[in-house]
């Protein structure tokens, strides 16, 4: 039977034995109560036996929150080689939490408390596999759609580091000169992705945990408070007290 999603990261539950080729590779098999999760774009997945009920699903979303969630240096996880099968296994130790987890991933969640029941249970089950060495590989593979991306999620993995080109570019395997190239061809450039990922980080910390601008300018790598306040009007329209007023008085209408 061929295993297939909508979504990038399919996680199975096994209930016996399974057999599994991926792309026409070796067979390997699964023993009973493991879980498996596969990255399922362009990958052809074929299984001996599958029991529907028994499939979580876990959109790009998800994977990138768990990712921050995790709060890892990425820069520092070795890529997941393209000739390595995409599949990471592990014993099923929360089987009903699976189950649980399974059953709300094929819904649309009703309202916000049933998103983020769903949330923390993807959450969970991902966590599974943290033990498994090659596990935030695999995820960031799964993840790697555009190089944009790729660089979007080393930034926020510690967005006050002092992040430059070349220590990016080296983290992705690739020369500046051509991590530059393929920003371009999406029609952006490594300046212009610190900058969002630092700006959109400066509104949650000025919406949420009510820290002073200073420290917001600190948190998001910057040394200077005014430099700070000049490249948040230059991207917003409005100083980050300016902003934060005009957002409260949203709320209050």
């Amino acid at each position: 039977m061929q295993l297939s999603s909508s979504e990038p990261c399919v996680v199975i539950l096994t209930e016996k034995e399974v057999e599994v080729s991926v792309n026409n590779h070796a067979t390997f098999t699964l023993p009973k109560n493991y879980l498996a999760a596969f990255a399922c774009n362009n990958n052809v997945i074929e299984l001996s036996t599958l029991n529907h009920v028994l499939i979580t699903h876990i959109n790009r979303n998800i994977i990138n929150d768990y990712l921050l969630f995790l709060n890892k240096n990425l820069t520092c996880v070795k890529p997941w080689s393209r000739l390595a099968t995409p599949v990471i296994a592990c014993h099923s130790r929360t089987p009903e939490v699976f189950r649980l987890a399974a059953n709300h991933s094929k819904q649309q969640p009703s309202n916000p408390c049933e998103a983020e029941l769903t949330r923390a249970l993807l959450f969970t089950v991902l966590s599974n596999f943290l033990e498994q060495s090659r596990f935030i590989a695999l995820l960031m593979y799964i993840l790697r759609s555009s190089v944009r991306d790729s660089v979007c999620r080393i930034i926020q993995s510690d967005i006050q580091h002092y992040w430059n080109l070349r220590i990016v570019a080296s983290s992705l395997c690739l020369s500046p000169s051509l991590l530059k190239k393929k920003l371009k061809n999406e029609n952006t450039s490594y300046s212009q992705i610190v900058t969002e990922c630092r700006m959109r980080y400066a509104v949650q910390m000025l919406l949420m945990d009510n820290k002073n601008i200073t420290q917001v300018a600190q948190l998001c790598g910057y040394s200077s408070t005014s430099y700070f306040i000049s490249v948040f009007k230059a991207f917003y329209g409005l100083t980050p007290l300016n902003y934060l007023a005009k957002q409260r008085q949203k709320v209050m209408w």
